[in-house]
């Protein structure tokens, strides 16, 4: 079926007949992602001027066109870039940060100067989704939430769909009854979908979920038998111990070999292993400090104690020096010497000659003499 013409260059280009027109290519990219197509055309096409577009309400709103009509020219308009090159006739167009707003059909066109008006060149479905992981437990239930542009979408029915082999995807259940309310739901067994086409949410519920469950799953508009997706969903489903939902990251496993025991995370043990081992090289610094400081206390408390001792050496007796003994008649000395004891209570005594008279020291050393006459 040959494409529509459009009228002259506008920011709203017409497009006639538009919905009976089937689409030239699908695009399905990631939100946040690029995406970048090219659209060629024929010689004669290579003088005119190129365009983007947008569809919106039977009409074609121009995002981006080039202004030269000779040499390879380019214009960037927000997040939409244009670029024509004649000498290999290929239209390039790149949009950035796609977003769930951006969903929609687009075309490449070029002016026609004789008939003043805009021809469609290639004609692209845009689907920009999100990506969502999630992960659960045996008997689990699970909730998922996917908005939409109410003003656009609110009488176009949605479907939740578990995606199969070849991209196909297989509808589990869907809102096609005719809305009596801003709320329609539906139910086909443990799954439920409910669109609240007020506020542009549509949420799936799905009921006591199995490992078989697992896999990649769409929240997407249903519309002419075609599904366009608004949120993917990779969906993990493990195994638990009997009558016990264990909640942990993504990713992990839950169950030993027999299914019986719940198997322990490694990375849940690695992160336990680090934090014992913190805890209890704290413990050893801790008990380190407090018997060095123990030490230093008792080292201090004996130092006060026997401070006299350890300059003073206590001696059991004193000390006493005779001069050498000979039989000769001369005068004979002795030299007593005292030195003071630690301990001031503790009685002093000394050995003297009976012909002495005792006298009371004046001082430490004290010298004793006999004298004899002939």
């Amino acid at each position: 079926e040959a494409l529509p013409q459009l009228p002259s260059p506008s920011p709203h280009l017409i497009f006639t007949g538009l919905h009976a027109q089937t689409t030239n290519a699908v695009e399905r990219r990631l939100e946040g992602s690029t995406l970048s197509i090219q659209c060629p055309y024929t010689a004669q096409m290579k003088q005119n001027r190129k365009a983007w577009c947008r569809m919106r309400d039977g009409q074609c709103e121009s995002l981006v066109e080039t202004t030269k009509s000779t040499g390879k020219t380019q214009a960037t308009k927000q997040k939409a870039k244009i670029v024509d090159d004649p000498m290999h006739r290929t239209m390039s167009i790149t949009m950035t940060n796609l977003q769930l707003e951006d969903s929609g059909t687009y075309f490449c066109a070029y002016y026609h100067s004789y008939q003043l008006q805009y021809i469609p060149i290639k004609a692209i479905s845009l689907n920009v989704f999100k990506g969502e992981y999630l992960h659960h437990t045996n008997s689990s239930d699970v909730s998922v939430q996917c908005p939409y542009r109410a003003q656009d979408y609110r009488a176009v029915s949605k479907a939740w769909c578990k995606e199969a082999a070849g991209n196909a995807c297989t509808i589990l259940v869907t809102t096609n009854k005719k809305p009596t309310s801003f709320h329609r739901a539906s139910q086909e067994g443990k799954v439920t979908i409910q669109d609240d086409t007020q506020q542009g949410i549509v949420t799936i519920t799905m009921e006591k979920l199995q490992t078989q469950d697992s896999g990649v799953y769409w929240c997407a508009l249903y519309e002419h038998a075609h599904l366009f997706r608004m949120v993917e969903v990779t969906l993990s489903i493990s195994e638990a111990s009997a009558g016990t939902t264990l909640a942990v990251p993504a990713g992990t496993s839950q169950t030993t070999a027999s299914g019986n025991t719940p198997a322990p995370n490694f990375c849940s043990n690695v992160k336990t292993f680090i934090l014992l081992s913190v805890v209890l090289g704290i413990l050893f610094i801790l008990a380190l400090i407090s018997l060095i400081a123990l030490y230093v206390r008792q080292c201090k408390q004996l130092k006060r104690k026997g401070m006299w001792r350890l300059a003073m050496p206590r001696l059991d007796s004193p000390e006493r020096m005779e001069g050498p003994k000979d039989d000769s008649k001369d005068l004979k000395y002795v030299t007593l010497n005292f030195e003071s004891l630690l301990i001031p209570e503790d009685p002093l005594y000394c050995n003297v000659e009976p012909s002495q008279t005792h006298r009371k020291p004046k001082d430490e050393n004290v010298e004793y003499a006999i004298i004899e006459l002939k």
